[in-house]
């Protein structure tokens, strides 16, 4: 019978843990998150793997012989971060304190003494597990050598390997060869991808194969190929992991030295006490995992242990649960976690807080003991908790909040199930909430931003676990301790204590899946936005509700003008808001010509486009139709729904929503204040009604041209990227390049056809939308966009790789590594299909120009923050920054945004621009 031999890929578990734990210290202030989840990955392991034959292999500082062969082997990786440089030797001492072998080879890299032991090991009889996350090693996949991802519980073995890649173990090497390995710096056949690669190894067996046909492959690729044919021997050299290495003098005695040792509690207690790894120490010291921290008060009444769970959940959490049912509790629990400084993590909920809700709480959540705090308390008599003459709100005074903000404000790492949402309800209160390390609605977001990102679908997609396998066992627990509980108090607190218990869990199986980038993304960018966001939204925008009065006044009088022309054209009175009665009318009673009209299973259509080509045939009808409707929608969206929304000082708070927008994009909710037109005569009355208060003045910074700025950077295109880094109006050059003439001699309407096509070819528009949104013919159309490409070479062929790299990935990505899925990007539905193609382009646009001002936004807070500035931010409506200013900092202000907004965008190939404007109304500022 085969044994089995672990064989871990150390390197790949440190850089792994590295970039998906935050950055955690110790009580020196030595960096120990790598070393950590390095630690807590083992220690999975080791409970998971039940054989006594393990390794754990390190690359060796400096170069190895594969530096020696290609000078810029690995040339593009980052240095090594600083932070992390001190890991290494706590990483080896702890590896071998749990009883690990260790193993470090000079001149080599790790990869090749795993596959050098892989290989002697299945020789010598073992079955081999080799635990990593790089997919090198698929090439030695075969009959008992398997890789396990740990991270993301992926298993490849053969077959498994086929699936994955498309191709067999023994032609990964050839595959690698081809595509290239960019994180090791390796070329491979330029425009050579995945599936190019899986075709040809699939049509010509290897690279061998490849090479022989490539006289007869066509196309760019092909080309591609022969020029890259006397590199594909060296390319091949490099990726290839080496399974023939001297191992003589690691394991004299052959494989079987490979072998685990008792743990070296000792060592371990002191790096565990060394580092603050305060849990395990405490295992270490306790024979009991769980601990007893309870109220001093009803403690036989209130402090019970969850045990009664499905078997799949308890085995993931066994938490106690102590319900905090007086200040006194409240108090003592808090001093003591506090004042001990005995947890390392902590899990916080709450709801609304809310006077008008039946039950307010806060739920948190140490690694072993679940608390809830109720709002609700009696100091005499517990069983009289929850009676209706027991109306005292304790949440509500200050003392409660008093008592918990050195909790909130403790250096424990803690994790929200949604951040955003928490921090609101928390700075309402004055409370102040500080190292939030995980937010589980944002780490899913960052995963997949197409998806569902409410708790219950992120807590089923991630562990498979589902409130309802829960909540008898908890809502039964509940009933007993708090019988006065009302059912819909029991459900809502059930569903809480549910996401609370997994939380901690969530989050790291969440970050286990993220990249590297999506995991920097993550916690440069969303996580400290929350605060921003929340500032901003407390902040709100004054608006002038008298003014916004006297305009109702004015559009509701134009509203019924119209009618009344509408009433005489169509020589009857009906009711135009209905889709049925306005199609009869038109199309029935008028006999207006259908050419052009689109046709429903309800008829002729009567939405705008179709109201534009009656209105294009001058048809009078129609305009007035389309002016009604437009205002219609104003009024009822904005003019006539604001004013009830604001505070006592006349100002808005809007929401932001930032897990909503695949792009990245954040979009404003209750009211939408990003949506208010800027091009309309009553859109931008709306807006003169957005004002300064007394004393201070609008600031508005806005991105220039952003989303073109960037499609220079994916593009590379020469004149595209000089034409802005030279400061030059690129709409202004694209008419003249267009309509031949020189620059000087551009009309302003010229400059408006080449600004739409700038960006409709950004945004994936054909011929035929081009011409429709022109007003052109087609052929006009074609020669615009022809005589545009032949300006910018590079961005056709950047449009065309983008679409590429969707159909092979599934998705694209922003400069900063957020990936937008395109689940439809290979549909057979041919609408479907370009739909997602037109997104395909224009996401990465998008995408990368929310990233940046969401950037500039965390920049500017800080900025403001450390200049004591009473300047603040208001609203942000897309590549737009508002602030209200005091009138003597907006000389400060406005001079330093330019820079703070476009500055150290080193990502970039192209400069960004910005233009600062300062108004008494936000109309003004445009």
């Amino acid at each position: 019978m085969r044994k089995d031999l672990i064989l871990i890929d150390g390197s790949s578990f440190i850089f792994r843990a590295f970039y998906a734990l935050p950055n955690l210290t110790s009580p020196t202030q030595k960096p120990t998150g790598a070393t950590y989840g390095v630690a807590n990955m083992l220690k999975q392991m080791l409970k998971k793997y039940n054989t006594p034959h393990w390794c754990c292999i390190f690359d060796a500082p400096g170069e190895t012989f594969r530096h020696q062969m290609y000078a810029d082997y690995k040339a593009t990786r980052r240095e090594t971060p600083a932070e992390l440089i001190p890991q290494f030797a706590d990483i080896h001492a702890l590896v071998t304190a749990l009883g690990i072998p260790v193993v470090i080879e000079p001149g080599v890299e790790a990869d090749d003494v795993i596959g050098t032991l892989a290989i002697l090991a299945k020789a010598n009889g073992y079955n081999v597990i080799i635990a990593t996350g790089d997919k090198d090693f698929a090439q030695i996949v075969e009959d008992n050598i398997t890789l396990v991802n740990t991270m993301t519980n992926e298993i490849l073995d053969h077959n498994a390997v086929i699936d994955k890649f498309g191709v067999a173990p023994q032609q990964i090497v050839d595959y690698l060869a081809l595509v290239g390995d960019k994180v090791d710096n390796v070329p491979g056949v330029d425009k050579c991808g995945p599936k190019t690669a899986v075709k040809w190894l699939q049509q010509y067996q290897n690279l061998t194969g490849v090479i022989a046909a490539a006289p007869s492959i066509s196309g760019v690729v092909g080309e591609n190929l022969r020029q890259a044919l006397p590199w594909l021997a060296t390319a091949k050299d490099l990726v290839t992991i080496r399974t023939n290495l001297d191992v003589s003098h690691i394991i004299p005695h052959g494989v079987s030295q490979l072998m685990l040792a008792p743990a070296d509690n000792t060592k371990l207690r002191q790096i565990y006490s060394e580092l603050g790894f305060k849990t395990w120490l405490k295992q270490l010291d306790d024979t009991s995992l769980v601990s007893t921290v309870s109220a001093p008060q009803h403690e036989a009444k209130t402090a019970t242990t969850i045990t009664s769970l499905p078997q799949n959940l308890a085995q993931m959490s066994n938490k106690k649960l102590v319900l905090l049912v007086s200040p006194t509790d409240l108090l003592h629990t808090v001093d003591k976690l506090t004042r001990e400084n005995a947890i390392d993590r902590l899990v916080i909920t709450l709801n609304s807080f809310d006077k008008n809700d039946a039950l307010s709480y806060l739920i948190f959540a140490t690694p072993d003991t679940i608390y809830v705090a109720f709002t609700l308390y009696c100091a005499d008599n517990a069983e009289d908790l929850f009676s209706q003459q027991n109306v005292a709100a304790f949440a509500y005074e200050s003392n409660f909040f008093a008592v918990m903000q050195p909790l909130f404000n403790s250096s424990v790492a803690k994790t929200c199930i949604n951040y955003k949402e928490t921090l609101t309800i928390l700075t309402q209160k004055n409370l102040v909430l500080t190292q939030v390390v995980d937010d589980i609605t944002l780490l899913h977001y960052v995963l997949n931003s197409k998806s569902a990102h409410t708790p219950e679908y992120i807590y089923r997609e991630s562990l498979a676990l589902d409130v309802a396998d829960y909540a008898p066992n908890v809502a039964e627990l509940l009933v007993q301790l708090a019988p006065h509980l009302s059912s819909n108090d029991i459900t809502c607190l059930t569903r809480e204590l549910f996401l609370v218990n997994y939380a901690y869990e969530v989050a790291a199986t969440i970050r286990t899946k993220l990249s590297m980038a999506e995991l920097k993304l993550y916690q440069t960018i969303e996580l400290p936005l929350v605060e921003v966001l929340v500032a901003i939204e407390n902040n709100g925008i004054k608006l002038h509700v008298t003014q916004l009065r006297q305009l109702e006044l004015e559009i509701t009088q134009r509203i019924q003008y119209l009618e009344q022309i509408i009433y005489r054209l169509a020589n009857c009175v009906f009711n135009i808001n209905s889709t049925k009665q306005l199609q009869d009318v038109l199309f029935n009673q008028m006999h207006l010509s259908t050419l052009g009209i689109k046709k429903n299973t309800n008829g002729f259509s009567t939405d705008e486009d179709s109201l534009r080509v009656l209105a294009g045939q001058r048809i009078e009808i129609a305009n007035y139709l389309i002016e009604y409707r437009g205002l219609t929608k104003l009024l009822n969206t904005y003019i006539s729904k604001l004013p009830p929304l604001v505070d006592k000082h006349s100002r808005l708070h809007t929401t932001f929503e930032q897990a909503l927008v695949a792009s990245g994009r954040l979009s404003s909710k209750e009211p939408n204040l990003q949506n208010i037109p800027i091009k309309s005569e009553w859109g931008r009355k709306i807006r003169q009604c957005f004002v300064a208060q007394d004393g201070y003045l609008l600031v508005c910074a806005d991105y220039s041209q952003i989303e073109l700025r960037i499609l220079a950077h994916f593009s590379r295109d020469d004149n595209l990227v000089n034409a802005f880094n030279t400061g030059q109006d690129i709409h202004t050059i694209t008419a003249s390049e267009i309509f031949h003439k020189p620059l000087h001699e551009v009309s302003k309407e010229e400059r408006r056809y080449a600004k739409t096509i700038n960006f409709s070819l950004l945004y994936g528009k054909t011929v035929y939308g081009l011409a429709n949104e022109l007003e052109i013919d087609r052929a006009t159309a074609k020669h615009y966009i022809d005589t545009y490409f032949a300006k910018y070479p590079k961005v056709l062929a950047c449009l065309e790789q983008i679409k590429d790299f969707a159909r092979n990935h599934g998705y694209v990505e922003t400069v900063y590594g957020r990936r937008i899925y395109l689940p439809n990007i290979l549909a057979t539905n041919k609408i479907q299909r370009e739909a997602e193609e037109r997104l395909a382009l224009n996401a990465p646009m998008q995408g990368t120009s929310a990233d940046i001002i969401k950037i500039a936004m965390c920049r500017i807070q800080q900025w403001l923050t450390k200049q004591k500035l009473a300047s603040r931010m208001i609203l942000q409506v897309h590549d737009e920054l508002i602030f209200e200013v005091p009138q003597d900092e907006v000389e400060l202000v406005s001079s330093n945004l330019p820079t703070l907004m476009t500055q150290d965008f080193s990502a970039l190939s192209v400069k960004l621009a910005v233009e600062v404007k300062t108004a008494t109304n936000w109309d003004e500022a445009h």
